[in-house]
């Protein structure tokens, strides 16, 4: 049986990586990124390997985070999209800690990142209305961590969770 550890392959099988780890489990999700989750049948045949090494491989993604069964919600037309660059003060680690704690449990966040340059982050966010992202915006601005920012709509034209295809190196596929 062809199991994912190290060592030689033992089994007569050779297509399938044989190793366990973040680069194996980067390359297999390569390979599934932008498809439908597959069974495991489908998963044996994909890699070439048995059922029980496949229904392994599909528990090790799951549990190490990298593949979630999750259901995407198509937004409708008048979704307001904005992003969000605030200055900060850094002199309070406590401060900056509780307003990243507050953009992490925030549902309208889609995207929070410490960031270089002329401001300290950049955060991408969706709202109902533009009103409501004005009324989220000037609520953010009274964080004691945040100093000024700025706040623009936006329409995205492109939203790609490819993460593994970008790590492992691989081109548009």
């Amino acid at each position: 049986m062809n199991q994912l550890r190290p060592g030689p392959l033992q089994s007569s099988r050779s297509a399938a990586p044989v190793r366990d780890g973040l680069e194996a489990d980067l390359q297999i999700m390569a390979r599934l990124e932008g498809m439908p989750l597959p069974t495991t049948m489908e998963m044996a045949r994909l890699f070439n390997v048995s059922p029980t090494t496949a229904f392994r491989m599909l528990t090790r993604l799951r549990q190490n985070g990298m593949l979630r069964l999750v259901d995407r919600v198509r937004l409708p037309e008048a979704a307001c999209h904005g992003i969000v660059d605030l200055r900060t003060r850094l002199a309070s680690a406590g401060d900056l800690r509780r307003l990243e704690d507050r953009l992490a449990g925030d549902p309208h966040v889609s995207l929070a990142a410490a960031v270089t340059g002329k401001h300290s982050y950049r955060i991408t966010l969706i709202h109902a209305t533009a009103a409501e992202a004005n009324a989220w915006f000037k609520a953010i601005l009274t964080e004691p961590a945040v100093i000024d920012g700025t706040l623009r709509f936006c329409r995205p034209i492109l939203e790609r969770h490819h993460y593994a295809k970008a790590l492992v190196g691989e081109g548009p596929g």
